[in-house]
């Protein structure tokens, strides 16, 4: 009898350490762009402050592929404005600022019909150098929040074509400018 308690404190313990994950696994499909990883879908809404939650934010970014941590500052997220609870245009994700590169983004979908109910995903997904104002959900039914971890910067702006060349004819002007106003100084010289 002492056994079974304790392996049912064990499992009662590792259930509380960890979020539930829910009978199905997380679409990375279901944004556009669609996601390169994708780790949930966990029972609940984990996406708020409470100290069980963030910790099982932590371990759900920790386990995308790739080294990615959050320190686990949920007033960040609400301060800095990368928590939303609205979606735009009926089904844009818009934290307020252009995302680029690698970025995790966590929602969190209730009242949804059929076993993916009640559950929050944490999304991998590449922007690219172009970057996005936006993540669209393909089916943004049940969506209740979302939040914004982390996203590349803007890369460095790389000049047109055109400008290269302006560029150049400005430097080779300023080279021939240099270049007789040196040979006026040396005739003159050379006359004195």
């Amino acid at each position: 009898m002492k056994n079974v308690v304790k392996a049912a404190l064990a499992a009662c313990a590792l259930s509380l350490a960890s979020p539930a994950l829910a009978s199905e696994p997380c679409d990375i499909g279901l944004p556009t762009p669609d996601a390169t990883a994708c780790a949930g879908y966990f029972t609940g809404n984990l996406l708020n402050g409470s100290p069980t939650d963030r910790t099982a934010q932590q371990n759900a970014i920790a386990s995308l592929p790739g080294p990615y941590t959050w320190d686990g500052n949920w007033t960040g997220l609400v301060v800095d404005g990368r928590s939303i609870t609205s979606l735009q245009n009926g089904n844009q994700l818009n934290f307020g600022q252009t995302m680029f590169g690698l970025t995790i983004i966590g929602a969190h979908f209730g009242n949804v019909a059929g076993p993916a109910g009640n559950v929050s995903v944490f999304w991998l997904i590449d922007f690219g150098t172009t970057g996005a104002n936006y993540l669209t959900l393909d089916d943004p039914q049940g969506w209740s929040n979302a939040a914004l971890y982390t996203t590349g910067t803007r890369p460095p702006a790389v000049p047109e074509p055109a400008t290269w060349a302006m560029m150049l004819v400005g430097f080779g002007a300023a080279g021939a400018a240099m270049r007789r106003s040196r040979r006026r100084t040396t005739t003159l010289a050379q006359i004195a």
